[in-house]
């Protein structure tokens, strides 16, 4: 039927963090010029459209070139593009930021003075939805409140040029990217530390003594840690049975700290490992060579308490798994080293980088 209309709003989204925009309020889209830019077989339409547009509101109103082809939402602001569609004249309004504003209207075959009124009514709906539009953006982004200020889903319809001033963030607050994304946006941070530790495992016979170093990479309490163990040599004891606290040990795997309680981190850690010694030598076996490495799995679980900053008391449960160098043997002679499968317990205090 002549004369229907819809008004489809457009689907861009977005949002616009600024704390002020300089703008002039009264002059608003109404004074402004309008440019009609109709496809092919719709110049007449268009021409006549402009003539009843200025009379009714005054503003000067141009019939420009075609609308880009197959995307009418690419018209600038100020320009409303026209184009037949299934008996229908879409039109789209081009406004500011990307936007703009869509409407249809129904056309009779004589495209008499009826149709012409109705697509007048219909770009002046779409310039009053802009209007309307813009006055909310504008006073949402003057108000001294507003720093994230939501730009309409509708679009924002400009014709004037129009200055917008970003000014240098507020840094009393976060900004909403740093609210939304703070952990995905963590840096890698480098874990360095030194420690002394005494415990016992499954094959001591009292408790040992030693020393450490540790460093790696970390993202958000997520590690991989290479470590270095070298136990105090005054603490070991003759033969080679406790292989936890005899060897220089280097382990390499993954240190996983997420959570922290107050002064109380708990952890966890994975991986492998490899020691160097005589082994040969201290299992008393003939003809024994010069030093020897094994590699074994190792898996602890922690907890750390912060006693004061950067000094943190441990204490640590864990199990070796020999994976190689276990048993060993020249000829009829066979010797084993420790167990298979060594649980261990000690406590000791680390010094943190930070």
């Amino acid at each position: 039927m002549a004369g229907a209309m819809s008004v489809i709003p457009g689907s861009a989204q977005g949002q616009a963090a600024i704390a002020a925009v300089k703008l002039d309020a009264d002059r608003l889209p109404l004074e402004s010029r309008l440019t009609l830019r109709p496809s092919t077989g719709l110049e007449e339409l268009a021409a006549r459209v402009a003539r009843v547009l200025t009379l009714r509101t005054g503003a000067q109103v141009d019939v420009g070139d075609n609308p880009p082809p197959g995307l009418l939402e690419a018209v600038p602001a100020g320009h409303i593009a026209l184009a037949r569609e299934n008996g229908q004249v879409r039109l789209v309004l081009g406004a500011a930021m990307g936007r703009s504003f869509e409407a249809t209207v129904q056309l009779s075959d004589d495209q008499g003075a009826s149709d012409v009124r109705s697509v007048a009514l219909a770009v002046e709906a779409l310039r009053d939805r802009a209007i309307e539009a813009r006055g909310r953006f504008v006073e949402g982004a003057r108000s001294p409140e507003a720093r994230v200020v939501s730009v309409p889903t509708d679009g924002t319809a400009q014709f004037e040029n129009t200055m917008l001033h970003a000014p240098a963030r507020d840094t009393g607050a976060p900004s909403a990217l740093e609210r939304t994304s703070d952990r995905r946006l963590q840096p890698v941070r480098p874990l360095v530390y030194l420690r002394a530790y005494s415990g016992a495992s499954s094959e001591s016979s009292a408790p040992r003594m030693g020393v450490g170093a540790g460093g790696g990479l970390c993202v958000l309490g997520n590690c991989w840690l290479l470590t270095v163990e070298y136990p105090v040599p005054f603490s070991t004891q003759p033969g080679g049975d406790d292989v936890r606290y005899r060897y220089m040990t280097f382990t390499s795997g993954v240190y996983l700290h997420p959570f922290t309680f107050g002064r109380f981190t708990p952890g966890a850690s994975a991986g492998f490992l490899t020691r160097i010694g005589h082994f040969e030598r201290d299992m008393g076996l003939p003809d024994a060579g010069g030093l020897d490495t094994d590699l074994g799995a190792r898996a602890t679980l922690e907890g750390a308490f912060e006693v004061m900053p950067f000094v943190d008391a441990l204490a640590e449960v864990g199990v070796d798994f020999a994976l190689d160098r276990w048993r060993l043997g020249h000829g009829d002679a066979v010797a084993y080293r420790g167990q298979r499968v060594t649980p261990w317990l000690q406590g000791g205090i680390r010094v943190r980088a930070y």
